[in-house]
């Protein structure tokens, strides 16, 4: 990502090949005008000479150009080991509101038994106030690229820290179910709004070697944030669970200040100045990112003239780019909701007490792996690649959902009764594990890198919203979908994984190891 080092600074021992590189050519020389003083030297000698020299040069300049590469490659880790601290620092506080998703999602859970009790819900008015939290999501997906491209990445996040804020002062302060309905969408507001504008800061921040396990972070905290509700929700009351949301906005709002903007958003919009103070202060003080620099420059410059956005231009044959990009992006949004991630998060003590096996000793498990599972995954990201652990993730995906489907089967037929609870456990295990490793992080990295700059905002707010019109028919189709056929659910779940595994083989590219500029010229490439 450095330049080059200038000539004043070449190494000195680039200087001494260099001149040790020019002798045989100086005495080659000397040879021509020897033989041309005693007019008797054979024209063959001349001309072994002369390319024994043009081969000397052209050595010499081959060891200038690796020793050049050697000098941009040490640069290029001095900057990233200058910048880890920013980086980590700016991913910090971006993935606050990771943590705010999971604690938007996992309140209701825990809050059910007191909110009904003190407020006086029926059971479908609990649910009219648990699902409406999808219904601001899709929203706040919708407007969600907009926003970030407008105000900035930065002013994104805290617009949605403060919708967030007041949602859960309104449910806090609520003594009937408009309230806490309205407050419920405002949160769903700010999940759809964070959903999108976290992975997105996070990848446009990060180095390229780094960038994928940074980004899976924003996954890994959306799940500690859901188990911290379910676990401190199981001690105190729902009105003072408020304060578990309010925490990571707080402290999403007081981060933010301290952190850069993202430089390729600065880039976009025109602020040359600011975007290389953002790149060089994410980078740090001491490195070299005119490479870097040039690179999202150019970059940005190619597509200044294409004209503004538009959500048919993601689907238009000129566009054949962003067709494939689009077609991936929300492929694996679609997959990811087919193979039923919200049905079994939902519904999971349902499915355990179905299936014979105790629903709280089986939630706690699925608690206690989520977590460790995917930091692996994030780890592995940058290792491994975003393909490899989307096909793993999605092959067991199949196995955990077909192991689960054949424990319904048995217990409708009667067959094997004391190896259905077993079954129904291990499936369910293998299916978290399996999804908290690749299908649950990796989509949302892969979105975060496809797309163009001019083409984020629009394609990024259509992948959030096809996220969460998903999660909203699965979720709400589960039950219908049990009461026709509890095996046939999971074994549509299951052949969903595995259609999922040839998308993957098929059209998703690899992006480990490249800037988001390389990504972009490789896809052009492609198609």
């Amino acid at each position: 990502m450095a330049a080059a080092l200038p000539p004043s600074t070449a190494p000195p021992l680039l200087t001494r090949r260099s001149a040790a590189g020019l002798l045989p050519f100086h005495r080659a020389r000397r040879g021509q005008y020897a033989a041309a003083r005693h007019g008797g030297c054979c024209a063959r000698r001349l001309r072994a000479a002369a390319a024994t020299a043009g081969a000397t040069r052209g050595l010499t300049r081959r060891a200038t150009a690796v020793a050049a590469a050697q000098g941009r490659a040490q640069a290029g880790e001095g900057a990233e080991e200058g910048s880890l601290q920013m980086v980590l620092l700016s991913t910090a506080v971006a993935v606050c509101g990771s943590f705010e998703f999971g604690t938007c999602v996992g309140y209701s859970a825990p809050a059910q038994a007191g909110i009904v009790s003190d407020i006086g819900l029926s059971n479908s008015q609990y649910g009219i106030f648990a699902s409406v939290l999808t219904v601001g999501a899709m929203v706040g997906a919708l407007t969600s690229g907009r926003l970030a491209d407008t105000l900035g990445r930065k002013m994104t996040m805290r617009l949605a820290a403060i919708v967030g804020i007041f949602g859960w002062l309104a449910i806090y302060l609520a003594k009937g179910a408009a309230m806490l309905c309205l407050g419920r969408v405002l949160l769903g507001y700010c999940t759809g709004v964070l959903s999108y504008v976290v992975p997105v800061f996070i990848s446009e921040i990060a180095p390229k070697d780094l960038r994928g396990g940074l980004a899976a972070s924003n996954q890994l905290f959306i799940c500690s944030g859901c188990s911290a509700a379910y676990i401190i929700g199981a001690t105190i009351s729902w009105r003072f669970l408020v304060v578990v949301g309010l925490v990571p906005c707080a402290f999403l709002l007081v981060g933010l200040p301290f952190i850069p903007e993202s430089p390729r958003w600065l880039a976009n919009i025109g602020k040359e100045k600011e975007f290389r103070a953002s790149l060089q202060k994410l980078r740090g003080e001491k490195a070299d990112i005119s490479g870097e620099a040039t690179g999202i420059i150019e970059y940005v410059e190619s597509v200044q003239d294409l004209p503004k956005a538009r959500i048919q231009d993601l689907f238009h044959r000129k566009n054949i780019s962003s067709s494939f990009d689009a077609q991936v992006g929300v492929g694996l949004k679609v997959f990811q909701q087919l193979g039923g991630i919200n049905a079994l998060g939902f519904y999971t003590s349902y499915i355990f007490s179905s299936a014979g096996f105790s629903g709280k000793l089986g939630t706690t498990l699925i608690g206690i792996i989520q977590i460790p599972i995917t930091l692996l995954g994030a780890l592995l990201m940058d290792r491994s690649g975003r393909r490899t652990l989307l096909l793993v993730s999605s092959s067991g995906t199949f196995v955990g959902c077909f192991l689960t489907g054949l424990s319904f089967y048995f217990k409708a037929q009667g067959l094997y009764t004391q190896l259905v609870p077993t079954l129904a456990l291990y499936g369910i295990l293998a299916y978290y594990v399996a999804y908290s490793i690749g299908m649950g992080p990796v989509p949302w990295v892969i979105m975060s890198e496809i797309f163009s700059i001019n083409m984020k905002g629009i394609a990024g707010s259509l992948v959030t919203l096809v996220s969460w019109v998903g999660s909203f028919v699965i979720s709400y189709s589960f039950s219908f979908l049990m009461d026709w056929n509890s095996a046939g659910t999971f074994f549509l779940f299951s052949a969903a994984s595995l259609v999922t595994v040839l998308f993957v083989a098929r059209l998703v590219p690899e992006t480990k190891g490249r800037t988001l500029e390389e990504i972009q010229e490789s896809l052009m490439a492609v198609t």
